[in-house]
């Protein structure tokens, strides 16, 4: 018995792999860079030179995010995406106030962001203390490990 092959030309061989191919990539791309946002709100901690610190993160789509120290005290911020699932954000002068409820220093950080998943990230930057009158305290590297509410 004589098996029956179908002859294809060279032009229909090349367009059979091209597609397939192409249906691979894509695949493959769309799985790259599937990607999280941070947009959302966050609980977590801080950890300072002093120990850790309950914090609260708001991320906005608009690049806008909020930050709820401890003091209970809310700053504004910005944030930007810096590749699949790291992100940038800083905030310029959180307000301090002491134990009897007076302001008396700011601080300003930046935190490069890596998120581990939809629901947590961690992230890690200097920050610069300074007293309410301009006078710098000095900076620290300060980290933030947060998970999604």
């Amino acid at each position: 018995m004589q098996t029956f092959t179908p002859k294809r030309s060279a032009f229909a061989r090349t367009g059979a792999i091209t597609a397939v191919v192409l249906l691979a990539l894509t695949g493959m791309t769309t799985a790259a860079h599937a990607t999280c946002t941070p947009v959302g709100t966050w609980t977590g901690y801080v950890t300072r030179t002093d120990g850790d610190h309950p914090t609260k993160l708001q991320f906005k789509a608009n690049g806008k995010v909020f930050v709820t120290n401890e003091q209970n005290t809310t700053t504004q911020g910005t944030w930007w995406p810096t590749g699949v699932n790291t992100f940038h954000y800083k905030f310029r002068g959180e307000k301090v106030y002491d134990e009897n409820g007076a302001y008396f220093a700011y601080v300003d950080f930046d935190q490069d962001a890596v998120q581990s998943g939809p629901n947590n990230f961690t992230s890690s930057g200097p920050s610069t203390f300074f007293l309410a009158d301009g006078t710098n305290l000095g900076t620290s590297n300060i980290t933030f490990t947060m998970a999604r509410v």
